[in-house]
């Protein structure tokens, strides 16, 4: 790619791992997240579901089949349970990787601590608010992100959560938008999140067609550098990208191959 004169104001905030350097590791994995440390990212994003015994985990989908390649529910299965299984995301990166095992929320928040510029974006799966409420998933939430939940920001597809996060003492939120038409952008005002996620596919890629607002925009799922460039200069704050390592790369952001170790 050309260097474009805009890029020297860019730097590593502009962009989010998208559960974890997930393009190379098994996405939402204290692995990918570590190593998406590693290739510089400053911000984190990843998915929690809660098991059976209210614990939050990491993971994106309410069955195991993709991450784990059985069968099962997360919150059907207590952490016990759980833990017995590899998330090596054997269909998509066959063998690879053998001994990557379950990651809890409360793990990331040992890699924040260890990691004080990083900043995770945790968003709280739809299938365990219908299934164990809004208010005491956020209450489990926020007892494992405690020791770092200012560096942490709630999202969520649900405005609930992001209601009820806040009410909690959760100081910053973010609302991932279904669609981009006017009924969510009037309910963005009426929510005032600081950050508004989307698809960026579903917005029009016009001048001026990012609404504007206190909040900053994440656009995903974005892994082409020309792409996320053109989103730069339309107005998107952040890019939302499973291919950290390339993207950062791309910019001239990355860490040294030495120092990424």
């Amino acid at each position: 790619m050309e260097k474009n004169r805009d890029r020297s104001r860019l730097d590593a905030s502009r962009f989010v791992a998208h559960r974890g350097y997930a393009s190379k590791y098994p996405e939402n994995t204290l692995l990918s997240m570590a190593k998406a440390v590693e290739a510089g990212a400053v911000y984190l994003e990843c998915d929690v579901q809660l098991t059976a015994d209210k614990v939050p985990v990491v993971h994106h989908d309410p069955d195991l089949r993709r991450s784990a390649g059985a069968e099962g529910c997360v919150m059907d299965l207590r952490l016990e349970e759980l833990s017995r299984h590899r998330f090596t995301e054997p269909g998509r990166l066959g063998d690879k990787f053998s001994n990557v095992g379950v990651t809890t929320l409360r793990d990331l928040a040992g890699l924040l601590l260890e990691n004080p510029k990083v900043t995770l974006f945790v968003e709280l799966k739809e299938e365990s608010l219908e299934r164990f409420g809004t208010e005491l998933m956020v209450e489990r939430v926020m007892q494992a992100i405690t020791p770092a939940i200012d560096r942490c920001v709630a999202i969520s597809f649900a405005d609930a959560p992001l209601t009820a996060a806040a009410k909690s003492g959760w100081r910053r939120t973010g609302w991932v938008l279904r669609r981009f038409d006017d009924e969510h952008k009037a309910r963005a005002e009426e929510l005032s999140p600081d950050y508004l996620f989307c698809n960026h596919k579903k917005i029009p890629p016009v001048p001026g067609g990012l609404w504007r607002g206190k909040w900053k925009w994440a656009l995903y799922e974005i892994t082409d550098a020309r792409v996320a460039e053109e989103w730069f200069q339309l107005g998107a704050d952040m890019v939302e990208t499973m291919d950290i390592g390339g993207m950062l790369d791309a910019f001239g952001l990355g860490k040294p191959k030495h120092e990424a170790r």
